[in-house]
C-alpha cells in the first residue's frame, strides 16, 4: 500500500525502531508515506541512535534503496521506562503536540524474565506512551502479542480478535502476562479519550520476499532461528503435530501500518497478525528436509531423554543450544500440547481489498529463509551440514547453560 497521496499524517513517533519488527515497520513508513519519523532510542547520543537505526534498516534493505529517505528519520534520545520518556519537559510537550500517530513496538521480549522484571518496559512503559498520546491527541497503534492467550494455549479454544480476557492464567508466564496487562491499560484509556488500535503478531520470521532477518544485529535471540540451527546442527528432531505459526515480518509490518493508517476503520479494534494457515511442527521439519538437510526423527522420549542426560553429542561434546536447553526446561516434563487457535477473520476482511497477504508456509518460503540463514553463516549450507550429532550410552548430569537465563530469547 502506498499512503503518500492518501494520508494527512505528517509526523509519526515510533518506539522499538531497532527491533525485529520495528525496523521493518520503519522501512514501510519510509517507502509508503511522506511522514517524518521520530524514533525513540536509548542510545547515548543522536549520532549513535542514527547509526543503530540505519544498521537495522540495512538488514531489510541491503541494496540501500532507503538512502534517499533517511533524512526523515529523527532520533529522539529517551527511554519508555523513565518518566516523560526520559525527555525534558519542553521536548516532551513539543513532540507530544506534534505527532499524528504513535506506533509502540518497544518491549522486553525475554521469555525467561519474570513479570516484575518485564513490567518497567512492557507495562509502565506502555502507560507512559498512553500518557504521551493523551497529552497531544495522537492515535496509538500498540503492538501486543498472540501470547496474551496465556495458559489457554493448551486448551482447545479459538481466541477471537475481539477477545482479551477469556479466563486464561499466567503462572510462570511473565512475558505473556505483561502483554495482557498492557492491553488492558490501553483499552481502559478509551475512557480518557485515547484512540487506539492493537495488533497481535505471531511468530515473526524473516521477510517473505528476501528472507532477510536480523540474525546478528540485535541482542534479541530469535528462538525460531535458534530452533533451525539446532535441527541442522544435530540432525535430530522429534514428532509433534502442534500448530506452528510462521508470520513473515513484511506481512506483519505492512498489516500493522495499514491498521495504523486507517484509524476511522480500525479505531478500538484488535487484529491477529498470525498466519491464517499454520503448518504443524512435523510439516515444518519436513520443509527443512525438503530443502536438503538431513534431520532424523527420534521418539519424544528418546529425544528429550538424550538432551536431559547429555547423550546427544556433537564434536565430542554434549550438544547445547538456547533452543534445546529451553526445550528441556519447559517441555519435556509436561504432557501439555498446544491446542489453541487464533481467529483472523477481522484482519482478513480488512485487508481483502489490498495487496497485503501473508505468504504461505510452503517449501518456497522455508527455502528462502534457510538460504538466507546459510548466507549469513547462521547455519551451514546443505552441502556442509555435517558432522551431525550422535547418541551415546554415557549419561551425564544435565547442566543448563548459565547464560540461558541472561539471554533475551524472543518468541
Amino acid at each position: 500500500m502506498d499512503y503518500r497521496n492518501q494520508s494527512q499524517m505528517q509526523n509519526i513517533f515510533v518506539t522499538g525502531a531497532t527491533g525485529v519488527l520495528g525496523a521493518r515497520v520503519l522501512m514501510e513508513i519510509l517507502l509508503t508515506t511522506h511522514a517524518c519519523v521520530y524514533c525513540l532510542s536509548r542510545a547515548a547520543e543522536p549520532s549513535q541512535a542514527q547509526a543503530d537505526i540505519e544498521r537495522m534498516l540495512a538488514v531489510y534493505d541491503p541494496q540501500g534503496s532507503l538512502a534517499e529517505h533517511l533524512w526523515r528519520v529523527i532520533p529522539v534520545i529517551g527511554d519508555v521506562s523513565q518518566a516523560n520518556l526520559g525527555l525534558s519537559s519542553d521536548v516532551y510537550q513539543e513532540l507530544a503536540h506534534s505527532m499524528d500517530l504513535v506506533i509502540h513496538s518497544a518491549a522486553n521480549v525475554s521469555l525467561m524474565a519474570s513479570f516484575e522484571k518485564l513490567s518497567p518496559v512492557n507495562l509502565d512503559g506502555t502507560q507512559r506512551i498512553v500518557d504521551f498520546c493523551l497529552q497531544g491527541g495522537a492515535s496509538l497503534l500498540f503492538v501486543s502479542s498472540f501470547s496474551v492467550i496465556g495458559d489457554h494455549l493448551y486448551h482447545p479454544v479459538t481466541l477471537l480478535e475481539s477477545q482479551l480476557d477469556i479466563g486464561q492464567g499466567f503462572e510462570d508466564l511473565g512475558y505473556e502476562r505483561s502483554k495482557f496487562s498492557a492491553e488492558q491499560l490501553v483499552r481502559k484509556a478509551s475512557e480518557q479519550g485515547l484512540r487506539w488500535s492493537i495488533v497481535r503478531p505471531g511468530n515473526i520470521w524473516g521477510d517473505s520476499e528476501t528472507g532477510c532477518y536480523p540474525l546478528f544485529e540485535t541482542k534479541v535471540r530469535g528462538i525460531y532461528y535458534e530452533m533451525i540451527r539446532a535441527l541442522v546442527e544435530t540432525g535430530y528432531s522429534y514428532p509433534s503435530e502442534e500448530d506452528f505459526d510462521i508470520s513473515p515480518v513484511d506481512y506483519v509490518a505492512r498489516a500493522s501500518l495499514y491498521v495504523a493508517m486507517n484509524p476511522s476503520r480500525c479505531c478500538y479494534q484488535t487484529y491477529h497478525l498470525t498466519n491464517p494457515k499454520p503448518v504443524n511442527f512435523n510439516q515444518l521439519v519436513g520443509l527443512i528436509r525438503g530443502h536438503g538437510y538431513r534431520v532424523r526423527e527420534l521418539s519424544q522420549e528418546d529425544y528429550f531423554g538424550a538432551l536431559y542426560e547429555e547423550r546427544m553429542v556433537r564434536d565430542g561434546r554434549p550438544y547445547h543450544s538456547a533452543f534445546t536447553d529451553l526445550l528441556t526446561l519447559f517441555l519435556a516434563d509436561t504432557d501439555l500440547e498446544e491446542q489453541a487457535k487464533w481467529d483472523t477473520s477481522a484482519i482478513d476482511a480488512l485487508l481483502a481489498d489490498t495487496d497485503i497477504r501473508c505468504a504461505r508456509s510452503d517449501q518456497r518460503l522455508m527455502s528462502r529463509y534457510l538460504d538466507y540463514a546459510a548466507r549469513r553463516n547462521w547455519i551451514a549450507s546443505v552441502d556442509k551440514q555435517g558432522p551431525l550429532a550422535s547418541l551415546t550410552d554415557e549419561v551425564h548430569t544435565k547442566v543448563f547453560m548459565d547464560e540461558l537465563f541472561e539471554q533475551t530469547l524472543a518468541g
